[in-house]
């Protein structure tokens, strides 16, 4: 379910281009916390860490719907 979950996210956001991973935690019932970690050099150093962050519900039709998030996509009305 959570590669779907990803799937979906990704439909709506664009995907950071030092993207590392995603970690997506099934909160409650149909609602997600999807964290989206990024890569950055300092030092020589490797850091990795939250770029993003969103609070979703899935829908039953399997429709993701963004409740909070930081950043937030341009979405037109």
């Amino acid at each position: 379910m959570s590669i779907d979950v990803e799937n979906l996210i990704f439909k709506i956001v664009d995907k950071p281009k030092n993207f590392y991973m995603t970690r997506i935690n099934n909160v409650y019932s149909n609602r997600y916390r999807i964290n989206i970690y990024c890569e950055e050099e300092h030092d020589s150093l490797i850091k990795r860490k939250i770029c993003a962050s969103y609070f979703c519900i899935l829908s039953p039709d399997n429709k993701l719907n963004i409740v909070h998030g930081n950043p937030l996509p341009n979405i037109e009305a």
